[in-house]
Order: structure tokens, then C-alpha cells, then sequence
């Protein structure tokens, strides 16, 4: 679609009848629908992880495991917590005293970071459980299958999640093209 075609489209689009009010009580935090289930989601996951990090060290012989490998664990989950917050951040406060192309620059800049930090703290992650659970086995033929099938599930993700990351910023980058 052309500049103009868009223009003449948005002029001849009626505009709903709001008052000030009423789009300030819809961009409350509280009552906005995305940043509720981004919120929902957040919570759900930080109990699941603090309740996981409260019992692993007994239910799952975190003391018969050296301090290394119970602090790359707690390092994963915690960074996996973070991750979701930056992303909380990110959908919540957006630039608004920017003009709309510095914004979108400036926005696009920390969604690479945010790609960057999905990607690496997944690697944390699953690098903590595996080595957590792992150590002190004893492997067995069967054993080695396992843990090849884990890793390979855990590569696969990885892959997925570089290439879903890689599409949607260059969508974003195409589309704020246009803008700049």
C-alpha cells in the first residue's frame, strides 16, 4: 500500500467516540489486555520457579552436588526470570517522548537485546539442568541415548528459537524501513 493510499484511508476512517477518560482507564496497566496476560504469565512462571529453586536442593540431592553446579542451576533459573521481566519491561513501557521513527529505532534496538538475552538464557538454562542432573550418573548404553536425545531436543529448540527470533526482527526492520 502507498503513502497516499494510507493516508486517505486513515482520514476517511471514523474515529471512535472516546473521552479522555475513558482511553486513560483503558491504557491503565491494570485493565490493558496484553500487558494482563504477559503479567498472568509472569506470575505463573516466577512461583513455578521459586517454588523449584525452595526445593530442589533436598528433593532432587541438591547438597550431594558440588557448589559449581548448583550455582549454574540457580544462575539459569534466575536469568530465565529475568528474561521474562526485560520482556514485561519491554511490552510495558514504550517510548513515548521520542518522535514515532526515533521510537521505533530505539524499540527495535532493545527487541535485539531482548532476542539476544531469549536465545542466552535458554542456553543457561538447559546447560544448568542438564549438568544438575547429570552429575554423579552413572551411564549406561541407554543412558548415553537419553541424554543425546535431550541434548539434540534442546539444540532443535535453540535452532527454532534463533530462527523465529531472526524473522520476526527482520519483519520488524522491514516494516520500520518504510518509516525511516
Amino acid at each position: 500500500m502507498e503513502l497516499d493510499d494510507l493516508k486517505s484511508t486513515w482520514n476517511r476512517a471514523a474515529a471512535p467516540a472516546k473521552t479522555t477518560d475513558e482511553l486513560l482507564f483503558m491504557l491503565k496497566e491494570n485493565n490493558h489486555p496484553v500487558l494482563k496476560g504477559i503479567r498472568k504469565q509472569l506470575t505463573i512462571e516466577v512461583l513455578g520457579w521459586s517454588f523449584f529453586l525452595g526445593v530442589y536442593y533436598t528433593m532432587f540431592d541438591g547438597g550431594q552436588k558440588p557448589l559449581l553446579i548448583n550455582l549454574l542451576l540457580i544462575a539459569g533459573v534466575l536469568f530465565s526470570i529475568v528474561h521474562n521481566l526485560m520482556g514485561y519491561g519491554l511490552a510495558k513501557y514504550l517510548e513515548t517522548d521520542l518522535a514515532v521513527k526515533k521510537a521505533l529505532a530505539h524499540y527495535l534496538l532493545k527487541l535485539k537485546v531482548y532476542a539476544l538475552t531469549s536465545v542466552v538464557s535458554r542456553v543457561f538454562l538447559w546447560t544448568g539442568f542438564i549438568l544438575f542432573f547429570t552429575y554423579n550418573i552413572h551411564f549406561t548404553g541407554s543412558k548415553y541415548v537419553l541424554l543425546i536425545v535431550a541434548v539434540t531436543i534442546f539444540v532443535v529448540q535453540l535452532v527454532v528459537l534463533g530462527r523465529i527470533w531472526m524473522m520476526r526482527l527482520k519483519k520488524l526492520s522491514n516494516t520500520t524501513a518504510g518509516f525511516m
